[in-house]
């Protein structure tokens, strides 16, 4: 398997993960890190057509945005 296949197959098993109620955002970070990270992770998925993830992703933002 390739560096690049590895590290999509990461990023789509880290994303899936980020949508059941036992994953928690870092003690340590706060509103902005929270929103950069998701913008950089949408950014990852839209370039690379995982569109799954990307509706994840965008879950997670209407919910980081209304909480």
């Amino acid at each position: 398997m390739s560096l690049e296949n590895f590290m999509m197959k990461l990023f789509v098993e880290s994303v899936n993960a980020m949508d059941s109620n036992e994953w928690h955002w870092p003690d340590s970070w706060n509103m902005l890190k929270k929103q950069q990270f998701l913008n950089q992770s949408m950014s990852y998925a839209e370039k690379n057509e995982l569109y799954e993830q990307c509706i994840i992703i965008k879950k997670i933002q209407t919910d980081l945005e209304t909480a």
